[in-house]
């Protein structure tokens, strides 16, 4: 939680440094009845006295206030004057306000989303200077991510068309985007002529309905079928919507008959995407696949060395080696982490210790769930999946679909959670020996039939990624 006092000083900092663009009265009349509230890794949330105040700010200093934030954090950040927020007087008031604003954000964005669909389509062109921080410099390679990095940087500095489609797939947060826009940036130096298009997969799907809403598919195929090079991220969000799939498809053999660049990421492996239609699971197939995995030990040490040094943030071995433990598989919340400890490093105007970096650090770390309720959240989950309830699966039932869940919720707490076989036993009121007789009639379904391999395999996929 944020001590308004702490951010009281760096609001007179940012005040202080803003008088460098502004006489003492401009800057008293527009800027002195701000009062900075919250700080988080991508928004600096501030109250104002006026509403005529905020709109002028808004409409004539819209990257003022940015700017100065940035010369006294040392990175970049949004800034949002909030005009009826009252007297913020306690650290517990912020937070509320500061909730309120990230949910009254997300109806916004959503509202204008939708207003103009066409903006979702990213043409990139040689003055688009969004997203230049993207590059293959700034990307941390290791073992996690080398293979998806080597396949990336040669198709940005390659003269032709190569592993068409790429197919890049691991968890969000894992460097994906960061990947597709450190291509687009290559490319765009070598060549600004090029027609660039990058899209998410839902707004993919949303920019189609609109088309045939307004009757403007023609012009929406002509768009993404002039492209020279077609990005895709997220591509899951098109699964199960026959119309968008039809499109996609279509899209997909054009542009790769007439052998222009297509690269598409997903958070699962192709194999895995059930709602996919098989006719473009195939073609997916057709190029290279790469997979991302979370940074190990050494790789998270090196981000934060990284990042640290992109924001003259001086770290110790100590509190590097602590948050690389402690923030694991999210790059994201790395890059949060790191902003935060340089914001609280100008605020307090001295180097960091490791009691304020775990203090700073810990609403970043994710809580870790007792071991009973995760064995608990396995056995439902596998409930829900044969649509069984956990009194069934665990009780004396023989029938064939009861003993086939059964079996499967043993094989998964076995895989999922690395349990013994004598624990397993414990829960089901059985002998050790009939969970090893269980378990190994699933790895042999699994050995004679792809599509219960894809079964199984898919449902512990999902109950690791819930569990962590």
């Amino acid at each position: 939680m944020n001590s308004l006092d702490e951010l009281k000083e760096l609001w007179q900092a940012v005040y202080s440094s803003l008088g460098e663009n502004f006489s003492s009265s401009t800057l008293e009349l527009w800027f002195g009845g701000i009062k900075l509230v919250y700080l988080a890794d991508d928004v600096a949330l501030m109250t104002i006295d006026k509403d005529f105040k905020k709109k002028i700010i808004d409409s004539k200093y819209p990257d003022v206030l940015k700017d100065h934030f940035y010369n006294c954090l040392g990175f970049e950040i949004e800034t949002e004057l909030i005009s009826d927020a009252g007297d913020i007087k306690t650290p517990e008031e912020a937070e509320e306000l500061y909730k309120k604003y990230v949910a009254d954000k997300k109806a916004s964005d959503s509202e204008r989303h939708f207003k103009d669909m066409d903006n979702a389509v990213k043409v990139i062109s040689p003055d688009k200077k969004s997203n230049a921080y993207f590059t293959f410099e700034n990307f941390v390679s290791g073992e996690s991510n080398k293979f998806a990095y080597a396949a990336c940087y040669a198709i940005a500095n390659s003269d032709e068309v190569t592993y068409n489609p790429l197919f890049i797939h691991g968890k969000s947060g894992l460097g994906k985007t960061h990947l597709m826009y450190a291509i687009i940036n290559t490319l765009m130096q070598r060549d600004p002529s090029l027609k660039v298009i990058y899209i998410k997969g839902e707004e993919f799907t949303n920019s189609l309905v609109e088309a045939i809403k307004n009757d403007t598919t023609e012009q929406f195929r002509e768009k993404y079928r002039k492209a020279d090079i077609l990005l895709v991220d997220d591509i899951q969000f098109i699964a199960g919507k026959s119309a968008t799939q039809n499109e996609f498809f279509h899209t997909f053999n054009s542009l790769y008959e007439a052998q222009k660049q297509i690269i598409v990421t997903c958070d699962r492996p192709i194999h895995e995407m059930k709602n996919l239609e098989e006719r473009i699971r195939t073609r997916l197939e057709w190029g290279l696949s790469a997979d991302i995995t979370p940074p190990d030990t050494e790789l998270r040490i090196a981000i934060i060395q990284k990042k640290a040094e992109e924001l003259n943030l001086k770290l110790p071995d100590e509190i590097v080696e602590f948050m690389a433990t402690k923030l694991k598989d999210n790059i994201r919340l790395i890059e949060g982490g790191i902003k935060k400890l340089a914001a609280m490093r100008f605020i307090m105007g001295k180097d960091l210790n490791i009691d304020i970096v775990k203090n700073e650090i810990a609403d970043l770390v994710p809580t870790e769930e007792p071991k009973s309720a995760k064995i608990e959240k396995t056995i439902l989950a596998v409930c829900d999946k044969y649509n069984i309830s956990k009194e069934t699966i665990i009780g004396k039932k023989r029938t064939a679909h009861i003993v086939g869940a059964r079996h499967a919720c043993m094989y998964t707490l076995r895989e999922a959670m690395e349990m013994t076989y004598t624990d397993i036993a414990s829960i089901f009121s059985c002998d050790h020996t009939s969970v090893m007789a269980a378990i190994k009639k699933i790895e042999r379904g699994m050995s004679e039939k792809r599509e219960f391999s894809d079964e199984i395999n898919s449902l512990i996929k999902d109950i690791k990624e819930d569990l962590q």
